[in-house]
């Protein structure tokens, strides 16, 4: 028999690493990886560009602290915010419009877009039980 610990630094570190994580799977169990869900496009170069003037703003109201930065820094928070959810009725009426005139093959992915617009976190939440 040998001991119980080895003298190789290196197995012993494995051992002590992957102990841990056995316990916790034998435990827990393992969850399946989600599928990444296809999202409204929002990210473009104006956004971009709006959040990083905004950022540099709040740099420069930081360094300042003058009322004018504020103001400007207010400003563009505000158009960020503007331009922000303008982008994102844009994106959601042509992807309504694009389910609306798809007859065959979005009618499931639009079934299931509608039955997970009324459900909590809690709901989506799926256990190993």
């Amino acid at each position: 028999m040998h001991p119980p610990y080895s003298l190789n630094i290196d197995v012993e570190w494995q051992t002590l690493k992957d102990t841990p994580q056995e316990a916790a799977n034998e435990a827990l169990g393992k969850r399946k990886k989600r599928r990444h869900k296809r999202r409204l496009i929002l990210w473009n170069k104006d956004i971009k560009n709006l959040t990083e003037n905004k950022e540099k703003a709040y740099l420069r109201y930081l360094t300042t602290r003058s009322e004018s930065d504020k103001l400007e820094y207010k400003m563009l928070v505000a158009i960020v915010k503007r331009e922000t959810r303008k982008i994102k009725k844009q994106c959601w009426e042509t992807f309504v419009s694009r389910v609306e005139h798809d007859l065959h093959g979005r009618q499931i992915n639009a079934y299931k877009i509608i039955i997970n617009l009324n459900r909590t976190e809690k709901d989506n939440l799926r256990l190993n039980c």
